[in-house]
């Protein structure tokens, strides 16, 4: 047993520094970190659609993989202009898209479970790429690269500084009924990962140890609700990983829960620096 466990440790940490070498490479240039972002967005966009698909929720993968492909670039090229552009482009030609194969499948469906599968599609996009495209506007900003590299960086200390913390000394459950493997003792040790990550971003943007701590608190509480919230879909799912493509980790979703919520939010804070 022991031995298991050192070995999935050893694999998810070096899937984890792979993902983490990616990342920074692609902050060479703000375009490559959009190819990155839209990459991720179109792989995880198609692992949430499969699994609702397999549970009965039917979201057109094909128009959902290439509007989440596209709105990153739409994004970094015209703004949240072409963010929101993109979002109700997409949505209406997925909605297109199921009406038409109903129609043309001669599929009978009742009107409840249409509107179930337009809203699933609509909620797809949402929560995947619109969220994370918001790493793209904190990208054009002043100083962008140094704004994404902090959010990155306090997300995945709070998420190591827990799962470490918590899989060796966790002991008391913090939500059972949603996740049973989070620990008080993991939670605390995220604490200390966001105030680490936060006072890292505002040495790096020019901000005060103030403004790094509120960073950091802010970005904890998103990374918490984001990993709940995808345990919360997941279980209404039924699935116990979105996918099986990172070894160690799950699927690509299963790494971008945190980083969704929290992309929107450094975005909201970098305002409220500057």
């Amino acid at each position: 047993m022991e031995e298991s466990k050192t070995k999935t440790l050893t694999t998810r940490l070096v899937v984890g520094f792979s993902l983490g070498g990616v990342f920074v490479f692609s902050l060479i240039t703000p375009l490559l970190f959009a190819l990155l972002v839209a990459i991720a967005v179109a792989a995880g966009t198609r692992e949430l659609a499969t699994a609702m698909r397999n549970s009965g929720w039917h979201v057109p993968r094909i128009p959902a993989m290439l509007a989440a492909f596209a709105m990153p670039f739409m994004t970094f090229f015209y703004g949240p202009q072409g963010q929101w552009l993109t979002l109700w482009a997409s949505i209406g030609i997925m909605v297109g898209w199921r009406w038409l194969f109903l129609i043309f499948a001669k599929t009978s469906q009742g009107i409840k479970a249409s509107l179930r599968d337009f809203g699933a599609s609509a909620f797809v996009m949402v929560y995947v790429p619109l969220l994370l495209s918001f790493s793209i506007l904190l990208i054009n900003r002043p100083n962008g690269t140094a704004w994404v590299f902090g959010f990155v960086l306090t997300v995945v200390a709070i998420d190591t500084f827990g799962y470490l913390v918590g899989r060796v000394w966790g002991k008391t459950k913090l939500s059972p009924e949603i996740s049973p493997k989070k620990t008080w003792e993991g939670l605390a040790a995220s604490i200390a990962g966001a105030m680490f990550g936060g006072v890292v971003t505002a040495l790096l943007v020019g901000g005060s140890i103030w403004f790094g701590l509120l960073f950091g608190f802010a970005l904890l509480v998103s990374s918490v609700m984001g990993d709940l919230s995808e345990s919360l879909i997941k279980r209404d799912l039924e699935v116990k990983d979105m996918g099986d493509v990172l070894p160690g980790h799950g699927g690509l979703m299963d790494r971008l829960d945190s980083l969704l919520p929290s992309a929107f939010v450094a975005y909201l804070l970098s305002h409220v620096l500057f």
